[in-house]
């Protein structure tokens, strides 16, 4: 697989995993009503490795979509919405 595929690929799994993210962000439920979800069920979700999706994470929380914090992930919704490509 060449560069270009590898990159095109990480993208679309990135895109699949902000929208499993914005799926999951609930609708003003407070944390403890949201379901958990862990980096290997948002593998398993999207048909990809969990290192691809840790690294999507990262990315994510890089470009300020995401933050992770205390085993919380806060999000910017209209940048995920970005990232998953739904805005």
């Amino acid at each position: 697989m060449n560069s270009m595929t590898s990159q095109r690929s990480f993208i679309d799994i990135k895109g699949r995993v902000a929208k499993v993210l914005l799926e999951h962000a609930g609708d003003g439920q407070s944390a403890g009503e949201r379901p958990r979800v862990v980096q290997r069920d948002i593998a398993a979700v999207v048909g990809a490795d969990w290192g691809l999706v840790h690294m999507s994470l990262k990315s994510m929380q890089e470009e300020g979509a995401i933050k992770i914090d205390r085993h919380r992930l806060i999000i910017n919704k209209a940048l995920l919405q970005k990232v998953a490509g739904t805005a």
